[in-house]
């Protein structure tokens, strides 16, 4: 017999769309719809997350159609601009001092993983042949790896996110009335931001915890992804205090 479960309404609009790692596709209506059959493990890219946020958009777009019966009301005008937004990212968008940091972040963080990219491999031998020595256990090994992976999955999959995101967050200043409405909205959109810059900021750390010998390189990234948190905050100020459905 079929478990139910009771859907979050709304959590698709507020989540990193990293549904591999989430605990509630169970109780998403975007998973059940996007992935009845459960996920296959595609790889996970830039072009897996820009997929997965359009697929939210449109069924975002299709329940406030029919929650609204097609009115154009806060709600309808917000997804719209948010679409505009996704699509924009993808083919190059205006720049602002904002979204200039998040492309320079994302610039810089391709190319250091790019030359990174041997470094899981050498990270395993380099245990491996350490705990050939004594010098560590398997265990040890085990958690070790399992934290450099999670580390290196999390900057791969956030730095597109965070452009993307920034980029929507700021459709509230695209000429629409700044109601009670739309600024939940794009505070929840503005908060997606700040929790992915918090897990992406505690996985450089990770990494210099790990290479000491990479410091510069990674003070870099750590300025730079802090430059954006603290703009973020600026421009919305609420955004911390947002409880996104099912998620805080």
């Amino acid at each position: 017999m079929k478990e139910e479960v009771a859907l979050i309404p709304g959590i698709y609009n507020y989540c990193d769309s990293w549904c591999e790692r989430c605990p509630f596709t169970k109780r998403c209506q975007n998973f059940a719809l996007q992935y009845p059959d459960g996920l296959k493990q595609p790889n996970m890219d830039a072009e897996t997350l820009v997929k997965r946020l359009m697929e939210t958009l449109e069924l975002t777009k299709s329940y406030v159609d029919k929650a609204r019966q097609q009115r154009l009301l806060p709600e309808h005008r917000a997804v719209e601009q948010e679409t505009k937004a996704v699509t924009f990212q993808t083919e190059g968008s205006v720049r602002n001092p904002l979204t200039a940091l998040c492309d320079e972040y994302l610039r810089q963080t391709a190319e250091w993983l790019k030359q990174e990219k041997d470094l899981l491999e050498q990270a395993g031998h380099q245990q491996a042949f350490e705990t050939n020595l004594g010098l560590r256990t398997e265990a040890e090994v085990t958690l070790l790896l399992k934290t450099l992976k999670d580390a290196w999955e999390t900057l791969k999959w956030y730095r597109t996110l965070i452009p993307v995101k920034v980029v929507s967050a700021l459709q509230i200043n695209n000429g629409m009335t700044p109601d009670a409405v739309l600024r939940a909205y794009f505070n929840g959109k503005a908060k997606l931001v700040l929790v992915s810059i918090d897990y992406s900021l505690k996985a450089w750390h990770t990494l210099l915890e790990n290479y000491p010998e990479k410091t510069d390189d990674v003070l870099d990234m750590l300025i730079l992804l802090d430059r954006i948190r603290r703009q973020m905050e600026t421009t919305f100020p609420e955004a911390r205090h947002f409880r996104r459905p099912g998620l805080d």
